[in-house]
């Protein structure tokens, strides 16, 4: 299926040219396309998309196209017609995936040979990227709602940048309910699991998630734990044990992410501020950094 036959319009059909499948999601399908000398990436919605599934996809063109570009956020380019009527969105393309599958597929490079501790840092710094993603939507209002490694993008220079905006909703300085629909349960904090708030905090707690994911290599959040145990779990005090591989501070700063009450959670602005210090802290200490374990990693 080549782009020019499926679009009606997108600026100029000259713009568009070879593009070939580079994966297919449900409910959207993606497409890679050189779009004025460069990838580009365009996401559309199959014939037989759910109603849901249509609104949510409008949802994520509205929240993309009022966005400004940001070195951390997926960027939209434009928007397009099918000639079927789909809109079709067009961002730019990330060529090396996911953040999921990239540490998965990577673990032997986080963990064995002489570039192991540098591989380590690059993880303290994607997560610093990502952060800096995450304040400029809270600087907007903008709960993003869906914050998780398979939804954070690696660009060509393998800069991160936060994707899946089909559940953003603006916040507009209050706590945003929503009654349920496709939601990632164990990326959730605990009220909205509890009653459905969303708020900046809540973003936090999945933060949280996410950072284990980046240091367990890959791991899914709570195996043995049923969706319907969550909150009792949860409730019960009991929280994601950090990953050998993390580094102290890191250790401690997801437990901040986890914290019950949102009001004493720790802020995505002192989470970027954190994780800019570590930063520096290494940089300060010749590369050596604290793993939680209490052995050391040196950073070529």
């Amino acid at each position: 299926m080549l782009i020019p036959k499926l679009l009606r319009h997108i600026r100029n059909d000259s713009h568009l040219k070879g593009i070939a499948p580079v994966c297919r999601m449900v409910p959207s399908v993606i497409l890679q396309n050189t779009y004025k000398d460069c990838d580009v990436a365009v996401k559309t919605l199959p014939i037989i998309a759910s109603d849901e599934a249509k609104a949510d996809f409008m949802e994520e063109i509205n929240f993309m196209k009022h966005l400004a570009y940001h070195p951390h956020l997926v960027c939209m380019l434009g928007i397009a017609t099918a000639t079927c009527g789909q809109p079709c969105l067009v961002v730019e393309y990330c060529c090396n995936g996911d953040l999921l599958h990239y540490v998965r597929n990577n673990k032997q490079t986080f963990t064995e040979g002489t570039n192991a501790e540098f591989q380590i840092k690059n993880l303290v710094s994607l997560a610093w990227q990502i952060s800096d993603g995450l304040y400029y939507l809270n600087s907007k209002d903008i709960v993003h709602r869906d914050i998780a490694a398979r939804n954070i993008l690696l660009d060509d220079s393998f800069v991160a940048k936060i994707g899946d905006f089909g559940l953003c909703r603006y916040a507009d300085h209050t706590i945003y309910h929503t009654r349920g629909g496709r939601l990632p349960l164990k990326w959730m904090a605990i009220e909205t699991l509890k009653t459905y708030e969303y708020s900046s905090k809540s973003d936090v707690w999945s933060f949280g998630v996410l950072l284990y994911e980046m240091f367990s290599l890959g791991d899914v959040p709570f195996p043995d734990v049923q969706p319907a145990e969550l909150i009792d779990h949860l409730d019960a005090g009991h929280r994601l044990i950090p990953p050998s591989l993390c580094p102290e501070a890191m250790a401690i700063l997801m437990q901040k992410c986890w914290i019950s009450d949102p009001e004493d959670r720790i802020s995505i602005k002192s989470i970027r501020d954190e994780l800019s210090k570590m930063l520096e802290t290494s940089t300060e200490e010749y590369g050596y950094f604290k793993l939680k374990d209490d052995y050391y990693y040196k950073w070529q």
